[in-house]
């Protein structure tokens, strides 16, 4: 089991991701809004939008990834992307808690499957009507992953709590 201080160190990194997915959520809504506003938007704003989806995904991803190689520490590297998603919903019982419940995690996934797309498009156009469906899993996806976080570092708290006693009880 790792030390109290490592989980006091992945308190703090994942405390720094959410902030990470809070500012790109935010650069979503904004362009969200130029979209909206824009009354004929073209291709460069729908592409900003889509990098903006892009860069909110992989912030989620990055926290998800720190909990898995902090607790489980292996990801099956051909499909680790949709397992780390599936990972994120289980409770490993005497490892973890569960970080985000499955309806989240269906959010992530179109956000997930949209990021693929968003990478490997090389000789196509985005389609608008897709962009704006990803667009539509990432309303305020970011308010509510705040709840599963605080719960979360509240069981990596308690977690280092329990730790630091069996420690002074050691001694």
């Amino acid at each position: 089991m790792n030390a109290p201080e490592e989980i006091e160190v992945l308190r703090a990194e994942l405390e720094r991701d959410l902030e990470l997915i809070r500012e790109n959520a935010e650069k979503n809504r904004r362009m969200t809004e130029r979209i909206a506003h824009s009354g004929t938007p073209d291709e460069f704003e729908y592409a900003a939008m889509g990098y903006t989806l892009h860069n909110l995904y992989t912030a989620f991803e990055a926290y998800f990834l720190r909990v898995a190689k902090f607790f489980e520490n292996d990801l099956d590297q051909h499909v680790w992307h949709k397992a780390l998603l599936n990972r994120m919903t289980l409770e490993v019982p005497g490892v973890r808690r569960a970080v985000i419940d499955r309806a989240l995690a269906e959010r992530l996934r179109e956000l997930l499957a949209f990021r693929h797309v968003f990478r490997n498009i090389y000789g196509a156009s985005l389609v608008p009507e897709k962009v704006l469906f990803a667009n539509r899993a990432a309303e305020n996806i970011d308010s509510e992953f705040v709840q599963y976080h605080q719960q979360f570092d509240r069981f990596l708290k308690s977690l280092a709590g329990e730790l630091n006693n069996t420690s002074s009880d050691n001694k």
